[in-house]
Parts: structure tokens; sequence; C-alpha cells
């Protein structure tokens, strides 16, 4: 009797250190989504940071996520990074940055990613939902400029002569590319020559096919095919409306862009467009290939849209009828 208690006992503390193993996988793990705001308005990004505290040598293997992730659009996910921590775990993070282009109140998609520990046991975790509320960025009847949400504040101290420093360095480099492309296509330097007849927006339709011609993106040069775009905006709008916008940060131009006279939407385009491309210019945001492509087309539907259009023709004046000719007058009388 008592050995086979003795072999029930073994048994019973078998089974119970088998199903402890997937137990002992996920131990110590701990996972976070953190967005940056959890109210925006339609077409916003929001940034989410992605957090997985782990123990010393386990490894996150983070999925790929599609551009459509449920109602969200996904504009961009980082390369995630380990760093370690004082209570000797580790902490692996990935932001990844989505819009929204619908009203109302959404919530993230479920996630799952793996996790292997050192002995290459791989678990199972699931990243916990985060809800965002999508607002209306104007109220009835209100077509009146609003000032753009400001950006991603950095921590780090206040460097600004070296922003300046890099934004002078990133427009000399963007003229030496821009007169290497004029002299490889056997055409004068500048965006217009002094004896340019062009009108202002066919010069900006002319600059933004040169860019697309220069493979930038296919090289990895966001900051300056960004740049190069922008600058073209910048010189149409200058050019077509006698505004001063090139020595003007982008919330500098709200006020200029609200007196001109272009249309509210037409401004708050154009302040979006700017927008986008500062966090490529200035806070080190890489873009995906594809939503970085549909710059020019962005920068050219608002050309188009802000345009003189060309005046109506005039109807051609009704030909009055011929007079009867002199043979047929003078036969008349001598008939009578």
């Amino acid at each position: 009797m008592i050995k086979r208690t003795l072999t029930l006992s073994l048994l019973v503390l078998a089974l119970l250190a088998f199903s402890a193993v997937p137990v002992l996988a996920a131990e110590g793990i701990q996972v976070t989504l953190t967005p940056d705001r959890e109210e925006l308005t339609v077409g916003d990004p929001v940034q989410l940071t992605l957090e997985v505290t782990h123990p010393a040598g386990y490894q996150v293997i983070l999925p790929k996520l599609e551009q459509a992730w449920g109602p969200f659009e996904v504009r961009g996910q980082s390369q995630a990074t380990t760093t370690a921590n004082d209570d000797g775990s580790e902490t692996t993070r990935q932001t990844i940055q989505v819009t929204l282009f619908d009203l109302g109140e959404f919530e993230t998609p479920e996630l799952q990613f793996g996790v292997s520990d050192a002995a290459g046991q791989v678990s199972e975790e699931t990243v916990p939902s985060v809800s965002l509320a999508v607002v209306p960025s104007l109220a009835e009847d209100d077509n009146d400029l609003r000032d753009i949400k400001p950006q991603a504040t950095l921590n780090v101290p206040p460097i600004w002569p070296w922003i300046v420093g890099g934004v002078l360095v990133a427009a000399i480099a963007a003229t030496v590319g821009w007169w290497a492309y004029r002299r490889r296509q056997g055409k004068p330097f500048g965006l217009a020559s002094a004896g340019d007849n062009r009108p202002a927006w066919q010069v900006a339709f002319d600059t933004l096919d040169a860019i697309e011609g220069m493979d930038l993106l296919e090289r990895g040069r966001f900051k300056e095919y960004y740049t190069l775009v922008t600058d073209a905006l910048r010189a149409y709008l200058e050019n077509q409306f006698g505004l001063r916008v090139f020595d003007r940060t982008t919330s500098e131009l709200k006020p200029i862009l609200q007196h001109s006279e272009l249309q509210p939407e037409h401004g708050r385009r154009l302040l979006d467009l700017f927008a986008d491309s500062d966090l490529v210019k200035f806070a080190k945001f890489v873009p995906d290939l594809q939503t970085a492509s549909r710059l020019t087309a962005r920068a050219r539907e608002l050309v188009e849209l802000t345009r003189p259009k060309p005046e109506p023709q005039t109807l051609l004046e009704v030909e009055q009828p011929p007079a009867p000719k002199a043979t047929s007058q003078l036969s008349y009388e001598s008939g009578q």
C-alpha cells in the first residue's frame, strides 16, 4: 500500500512539473502599448510605443505590420531596440506611427508576438489594446484656420544653432544636387532662368517632375527629398501670390496663409504637408517608401487647386448676312 501511494505521488509531481513549463516561459514578461496622445483629428499621425520587459537573454520577435491595420493606417514602424534595466531585466522597444481617417472611438487590433527564452523555447504574447478618439477639427460653419498641433518635444537641451546649421547644410546639399541634375540635363541652373516666361504654377510642376527624376527615395535620401519638395511649394507661393514664406517656420505660416487669397481648405492642406515634412527634416522620422512617394503628388495637387484658372473664351460675334450683290441690284433697277 505504501509503495503504491509513493508511486502515485511521484506521478502527480511529474505532471505538475510538466504543466509548469509554459507558465515559466512567460514568467517575468510585461507588455505595454502607449500612445503619445489619446485624442486626435482626422489624418493626425499618432506614435504608439510598444515596450516588452523580459529577463535578460530573451529575444522578442515582433511582426511587420501591413499598411492597413484594422481601421488604422500604418505610416511607419521602427526597428526594435533592447536596453538593459537596473534590476537585471531588459526592455525591447518599438515605435509604430499610425493615423485614422474616420470619426469616433477606435481600439488597436489584437497584436501577437513571440518571445524566445535562453533555451530557445518560444512563447506567444499579446499586446494590450489602447483606445483612441478621433474628434472633428472644425465646428459647423467654421472656416477659420486653426493652429497646427505642436511637434513632439525632444528630451534634449536647446540646440537651435545646430538646427539652423543643419537646415543650411541641407539647403546647400539640395542646391548642389539640383545644379548637378540641371547640368546633366543641359539646362541652366535655377528653378527658373532670368528669361523664363513660364507661369509660377508651371515652374512648380516642372520642378516636382525633376525631383521625382532624381531617385532620392530609392537612395534613402528622405530629408533631401522632403526639403526640395517643400522648397518648390514655397517658391510657388512666393512667385504666384507674393507671400513671404521662405524665412518662416511652419507655425509662422498659419497667419500668412490665413490672410492670403488662398481658400481656408487649401491653406490647411498646405500646413499639413509642411508639418509632415518637418517630422522628416527635423525630428529624424523615417517614413515608409510608399508614403514618401506620395508627397510630390500631394504638392502637385495643391498647385493645381490654387493656380489661376484660364478665363472662359468670349463668344464670337454673330456674322451679319452678306449684302446683296451689285449685279442683282442693277438687274432689278433695269427691270423697272
